[in-house]
Parts: C-alpha cells; sequence; structure tokens
C-alpha cells in the first residue's frame, strides 16, 4: 500500500532502533561507497537489535554495481527483506539476485520525462520487477544522500505510471510539499535526519510524522476525486 517511509543509512543498532521506533517501514543499510558505509559485522549487530522491536522495519541492503553473488550472500546471511540497487544496474541484475528489488535511478538536472522513463520501463518489462523505483538525484561523484533536490514534476509523471519512491534532499520541512506535488508510494531520507553527519532521533520522529501526515491527506483527496467514501 502507498505511504512507504524508508529511513537510510543506519551505522549503529542505535541508529536503527531509532527509525524503528519513530515508525519507519523500512531502514537501510549501505554497503557501498560512502560515509555511511557499514561493515558485514556492523550489519549483523544491527539487524540483530531491529529484529528484538515489536515495531519491526523492513531491511533493505544497498548496493552500488556490486556483483551479483556478493549481494545474494549478503541478502542471505542479513536475511535482507530487500536489496537497493542505486549503481548503474541493468534490468538483467534485477532478474537474476531473486530478492526483492529497489532499484535507484538517479534524475539529471533538465532531463525530461520521456527520458527518465525510457531508462525506467525496462526494469518493469520482465519478472519479476522491481518493488519500486526509487528515483534520486544525479551527483556525478555520489551515488547518493547527496541532500539536493530535483525537478518533482519529472517525479509526478513517473510517478504515475511506476511505483516510485522519492528520494533526493528531503526533509521535515519539504516532505510534506513533495508528497503533495509527486504522490509516491513511498519516500526516501538519509541526510535529511542528520545532524552534524549523525543520525537524530528527533528528527526521525519528525518526518516520518509529517510524511504520515501527507500521505494521509494525498489518500483522502484521491479518496474524494474517486468519489469513495471518507
Amino acid at each position: 500500500m502507498p505511504g512507504v517511509v524508508k529511513l537510510c543509512g543506519m551505522r549503529t543498532a542505535e541508529d536503527a532502533l531509532a527509525a524503528a521506533a519513530a515508525g519507519a517501514d523500512f531502514i537501510g543499510l549501505v554497503f557501498a561507497p560512502s560515509p555511511r558505509r557499514v561493515t558485514l559485522e556492523q550489519a549483523v549487530t544491527i539487524c540483530r537489535a531491529v529484529r528484538t522491536v515489536t515495531q519491526l522495519p523492513r531491511i533493505v541492503g544497498l548496493f552500488v554495481d556490486a556483483p551479483v553473488e556478493e549481494m545474494q550472500q549478503v541478502a542471505a546471511l542479513l536475511e535482507l527483506d530487500a536489496v537497493q540497487l542505486h549503481g548503474n544496474e541493468p534490468p538483467e541484475v534485477v532478474r537474476a539476485l531473486g530478492w526483492p528489488v529497489l532499484k535507484a535511478v538517479r534524475v539529471r538536472a533538465g532531463e525530461t520525462v520521456e527520458a527518465v522513463r525510457q531508462r525506467v520501463a525496462p526494469y518493469f518489462a520482465g519478472n519479476p520487477a522491481p518493488y519500486a523505483i526509487v528515483l534520486d538525484t544525479y551527483h556525478p561523484r555520489v551515488a547518493g544522500g547527496t541532500g539536493q533536490t530535483f525537478d518533482w514534476a519529472v517525479a509526478a509523471a513517473i510517478a504515475r505510471a511506476f511505483p516510485v519512491i522519492l528520494a533526493g534532499g528531503l526533509r521535515v520541512e519539504n516532505v510534506a510539499e513533495a508528497i503533495e506535488t509527486v504522490r509516491p508510494f513511498g519516500v526516501d531520507v538519509s541526510s535529511g535526519i542528520e545532524v552534524a553527519g549523525r543520525k537524530d532521533p528527533e528528527l526521525m520522529r519528525a518526518f516520518v510524522a509529517a510524511a504520515r501526515a501527507a500521505f494521509a491527506r494525498a489518500f483522502d483527496t484521491v479518496r474524494t476525486e474517486s468519489g469513495g467514501t471518507r
């Protein structure tokens, strides 16, 4: 069901437990070059801690152009709920993994809706298709977590045709506007819930609350416009 909130870049068990307490649907662990990268040992500790809570978020492992066998091994070891492909992985990798996939597509400045659509569509042309497409901001040197937004009008057009999790520069102050503009399947945040490069429990709670409220308003508007009951 739409309204998914993903908090990414957990580096410690404390981060992940705070994300779970905030009500995140998904938490992300980064296994690619990044200030938020975790080792396998750290990831094991985080996963064990998270699986002790009552309100259990799904755990996603984020990779960038990693070998399929490596991702399968990590996913199996950690019992990940999904794998996020955040590089230039082709549709064949989605189908070869044998794991639920979130596929990131990074949108360049000035890129047209049709150009993005042509990059997204092949992932849904075969089976299995990704769980969702993560639309993020393109950066020439960084795969994600830049804190920069892109043209939400492009994202809105793509979200009308495919399940989109919106990422890129989201924070407490703008997530409601992003949801109202794009009507995505979900939202994804990393740097927007950090203070001085560290995850902040208060920002996590505030972000999830703002996103939940915005999704509720968006769904209510859709039901009203379609003649559904309230």
